[in-house]
Parts: structure tokens; sequence; C-alpha cells
């Protein structure tokens, strides 16, 4: 005897579908406001590190 066994929803089921797509969308827009602005952080960051430090003296006269 073949028994047809009934796919159902459950709500785990329902409820994992939707928790991946939100967290799919917020990891896609977090990733483009970072791609867009890796230039700009850079930049930034390359001026904070490329700064030459003042070289006098304390004895200097």
């Amino acid at each position: 005897m073949i028994s047809k066994n009934k796919k159902y929803f459950t709500l785990f089921g329902i409820l994992a579908a939707t928790v991946d797509k939100q967290i799919l969308s917020t990891y896609s827009s977090i990733h483009s406001i970072i791609e867009k602005n890796i230039p700009k952080i850079s930049k930034s960051l390359l001026k904070i590190i490329l700064v030459p430090k003042n070289q006098y003296s304390i004895n200097k006269k």
C-alpha cells in the first residue's frame, strides 16, 4: 500500500523562511552601504595613519 503524506507548512518553516528573507535583505543593504563608502573610509584612514609626527627635541635650544 502506498501512503500519501501531505506536506503542510509548519509555523516554524514559515518563520524560518521569513527570518531568512529579512536577514538576507539586511545583509544586502549593509553590503551596499559599505561597498559605496569604502573609498571614503580608506582615504580617511590613510590621512590619519600617514600624518607626520612632529620631531621636536625637548632639549633643543
